[in-house]
């Protein structure tokens, strides 16, 4: 595997399959979220009309916590919880190889009890996530990158 991490959408979906898994229990801790073009300037602002204005990134808890992880926002006082999600082993929609699966409980608004968002380590410790709509047709469309780099 190269140490390169590539910078462009289809790149980041090409790697996908050459990366590593990394452990539940190295994942704690604050994850901000950044895109490659051309989503830079789309995903945030598709992410706020669907619920996630200002995403921030991720918050994974400890193992045993009763929610394993939840959505950030940046507001001005801070940072600020929302929409739970629950993390598990499992196989990619992308190539069926295990990856962490992150969903979210039925009862969160729509869409994103059918939002499934996959993670693996990218060469540079970075993790690359792959968002899914996981409904027929839509799953089929490919992954939406983006990565989360551990600040916390």
């Amino acid at each position: 595997m190269t140490s390169a991490v590539p910078t462009t959408l289809l790149g980041l979906r090409r790697v996908w399959s050459s990366l590593e898994v990394p452990l539940l229990g190295d994942l704690e801790g604050d994850h901000e979220a950044s895109f490659v073009a051309p989503l830079r300037a789309v995903a945030p602002a598709g992410l706020g009309l669907i619920g996630l204005p200002k995403w921030f990134g991720k918050r994974i808890r400890a193992a045993g916590h009763p929610e394993a992880g939840i959505n950030l926002l940046r507001t001005p006082s801070g940072l600020v919880e929302t929409m739970p999600m629950e993390l598990r082993l499992g196989p990619s929609l992308a190539d069926g190889q295990t990856c962490v699966v992150v969903t979210y409980p039925a009862k969160t608004r729509k869409p994103w009890p059918w939002v499934r968002d996959e993670l693996r380590t990218l060469p540079d410790g970075r993790l690359l996530g792959m968002t899914y709509v996981d409904l027929p047709l839509l799953r089929a469309a490919g992954g939406t990158p983006f990565i989360l780099t551990r600040v916390g």
